[in-house]
């Protein structure tokens, strides 16, 4: 077709080649446009799939830990309980022998005390500078039935500083410990005034055992006014007797809860004398 003619259908021949031209401009550059694309995501989608596995691999490592340190923890827990239980009965044992070691320590300090006698509520200064004296010369004064044998004071002291109210007590060793059985027995039933103060006699023992015996002071003041006499049996039992009823108790809890269930309303009101004898100063 020469030059300036129209084709048939009365386009412009060169612009239809101008639009042909970019038609293929336009597919090549969707089809560049999709292959970078798809490129893009399959790159993309490999990343995923690696960071993915990776994540994966983490957190099958972290289930195996974890189900390690469960299994370790359980181990623990038992190992712990077990050595709970050891401990404790560990525990207990050694706080019997501990136990056994003080009342034996005990025992022993009142085997070297076994001479001793206390004078509770002596007036101070009567002795003049000379418990061990005054003493040995008032033994016969205050329990006649001692006058016929001779009694040994050995030393006599008193316990503790000087104090400003009330007297401090007095301790005497004897030669023998027949001789403080004697004192003891003698001070039963007996009411020793000196300077218009009643003086009471008591065997002297260790802190430990004076505590134990102590516990049944509120027992045996109970066990009077219901018409029982109360004995302290060395070390620390406590036998109640009244009329041909004897009861022994190892504990002042045992005592108190008898006495606690006892009932004896003929007894409630009567008073019942105490005697000066005691052996822990109750």
């Amino acid at each position: 077709m020469r030059k300036g003619l129209r084709s048939k259908t009365g386009s412009d021949p060169l612009k239809d080649d101008d639009t042909l031209k970019d038609d293929r401009k336009l597919e090549s550059f969707k089809l560049a446009v999709s292959s970078m694309l798809a490129t893009a995501m399959k790159e993309q989608q490999t990343f995923i799939e690696e960071q993915f596995a990776k994540f994966e691999e983490r957190l099958d490592n972290i289930i195996a830990e974890v189900t390690k340190n469960s299994v370790e923890i359980k181990k623990l827990k038992t190992d712990h309980k077990g050595l709970s239980t050891q401990l404790t009965k560990s525990e207990q044992a050694l706080q019997t022998t501990c136990c056994k070691l003080e009342a034996n320590i005990a025992e022993l300090e009142d085997r070297s005390r076994r001479d001793n006698v206390r004078i509770i509520n002596l007036p101070e200064k009567v002795e003049n500078g000379d418990a061990a004296d005054f003493v040995s010369s008032s033994l016969s004064k205050w329990f006649p039935t001692l006058a016929g044998g001779k009694m040994e004071v050995m030393r006599a002291h008193r316990i503790g500083p000087e104090r400003n109210t009330g007297s401090r007590t007095l301790i005497c060793k004897m030669l023998r410990y027949t001789d403080r059985d004697r004192i003891l027995r003698a001070a039963r039933g007996s009411r020793i005034e000196v300077s218009g103060r009643e003086v009471r006699f008591a065997a002297d023992y260790s802190n430990y055992t004076i505590k134990r015996r102590r516990s049944f002071s509120q027992a045996m003041e109970t066990a009077r006014k219901q018409g029982f006499t109360p004995f302290l049996i060395y070390p620390a039992k406590l036998k109640l007797s009244r009329g041909s009823e004897v009861h022994l108790f190892e504990t002042h809890a045992e005592a108190e809860d008898f006495l606690g269930t006892e009932q004896h309303p003929h007894h409630q009101n009567q008073n019942f004398p105490q005697t000066n004898y005691t052996q822990d100063c109750f």
